[in-house]
């Protein structure tokens, strides 16, 4: 992970490519060239973390080019969540209900983030509410939109887990059908059939 220069970034990419990123829509042309130039700007290659489970959770991510992938640690063991893609925030859930990072962010291939420290975060505030208001709201609107994600793979997993429960109990049923047809065949066990008196 290398550290990159946000005045020399801007200017390769110029404005209208961070125009584009969600997470600065509708913010003006000030504050994003603000947050550009005085938040961190670092470079990942693949396979890099940016943060670990159990840092402190110090700002959030803005991710300007690539993805992201984050699992989150839980009782000794991590689980893939989800990727976090080009003009998407990570780290922001943390920041904001003040706990520690809950899982790790991996780089997935080339990524570049700009870190929005919790301090830049509270100078917007102090300096301009209604760019400050803007910023959470769309940060706001990531959030649910991920929340979205995650419980749509809920709801995938959990009809996964149904449809293998019926297709088990169908199995046992059958097997069970098995069972006892062979153990009557076993036993000898036969049912005679009575032909009535007169039909040949």
């Amino acid at each position: 992970m290398r550290k990159l220069s946000g005045q020399g970034l801007m200017e390769d990419l110029g404005l209208p490519y961070f125009r584009t990123i969600s997470t600065f829509g509708a913010l003006t042309d000030t504050t994003v060239v603000h947050l550009i130039r005085s938040g961190e700007v670092l470079a990942l290659d693949p396979g890099e973390v940016l943060f670990e489970a159990g840092e402190p959770s110090d700002g959030f991510y803005v991710i300007l080019k690539g993805q992201m992938a984050f699992h989150k640690y839980h009782q000794g063991h991590y689980g893939f969540i989800r990727n976090y893609h080009f003009g998407e925030n990570i780290g922001f859930v943390g920041m904001i209900a003040l706990h520690r990072r809950i899982g790790r962010a991996r780089a997935v291939e080339d990524v570049i983030v700009v870190k929005i420290s919790t301090r830049l975060f509270n100078d917007l505030y102090e300096s301009n509410t209604q760019e400050f208001a803007t910023l959470l709201m769309n940060l706001s609107r990531d959030m649910a939109r991920g929340l979205r994600a995650v419980d749509n793979l809920v709801v995938e997993h959990s009809y996964a887990a149904e449809v293998a429960a019926g297709a088990s109990a169908n199995a046992g049923a059958d097997e069970s059908a098995r069972a006892e047809a062979v153990e009557i065949a076993e036993s000898g066990a036969f049912v005679e059939v009575r032909r009535p008196a007169g039909l040949h």
